[in-house]
């Protein structure tokens, strides 16, 4: 959950989890430069490009989660609860819905399920009953394969949001109202340490182009999913 902050120390903050004010690696050689130093012509310099990968495969991984990234940014109920300023009524909504994926996502991942057992603690808080938490509408996995290197893409989206959630923690932690607390424990469920020990994996597990492309392509399917199961109907 990484999403930017009004506060510009906050967007920052939040903005390193990912990289996402990092530009995105090119992926072909600029030779067209040299056509305008009369050194080559347009079909010479096309003809010369080569196709480059990013050098880690934390660098890949970022390039390709990006834009959605970006565009996570704007989606109105992340940014008030990046803020602050969201309603209980409206987050309950969202952890209603991310528990729908979540708790496919977690299995499918192969984590334990910790995070959903947080949506469904912070949802009966926040009023919901467990047959009504039960009969939440579930996300049907389809953004990933089964590849190991497509997994190590798609847990790098559920970890990175977890830690970024716990900036989103901050702004509403301790918000108590005629309506209540505002409960975390889906922001902060994941401790900083699960994050640094997946990331200290990522070279090892990803050595090569061809095994950071399929990351980064699932990690891209997977923020993307995430993104359209958010943008809901009421």
């Amino acid at each position: 959950m990484c999403y930017r902050h009004a506060n510009q120390d906050n967007t920052v903050l939040i903005d390193s989890i990912w990289g996402s004010r990092m530009q995105a690696t090119a992926l072909l050689t600029n030779a067209d430069d040299a056509v305008e130093h009369g050194r080559m012509n347009s079909t010479t310099a096309r003809a010369r490009r080569t196709t480059a990968y990013p050098a880690s495969a934390r660098s890949a991984l970022r390039s390709a989660t990006h834009d959605i990234h970006q565009r996570m940014h704007h989606h109105p109920a992340l940014s008030r609860l990046a803020a602050g300023t969201i309603s209980r009524d409206e987050y309950r909504r969202v952890l209603a819905r991310s528990y729908g994926f979540y708790i496919i996502a977690e299995p499918a991942l192969g984590f334990a399920g910790k995070l959903t057992d947080c949506l469904f603690l912070d949802l009966a808080e926040l009023g919901m009953m467990p047959a009504a938490i039960a009969v939440l509408p579930r996300w049907a996995a389809s953004a990933f394969g089964q590849h190991p290197s497509a997994l190590i893409g798609a847990r790098y989206v559920l970890l990175g949001a977890s830690l970024g959630g716990k900036v989103m923690a901050r702004a509403i932690a301790g918000r108590t109202g005629s309506d209540g607390a505002m409960p975390v424990r889906f922001l902060t469920g994941m401790g900083e340490n699960d994050w640094k020990a997946f990331a200290s994996r990522l070279e090892t597990d990803l050595p090569d182009a061809a095994s950071r492309k399929r990351a980064a392509t699932a990690a891209s399917a997977m923020f993307v999913a995430y993104e359209n199961w958010l943008a809901w109907r009421e």
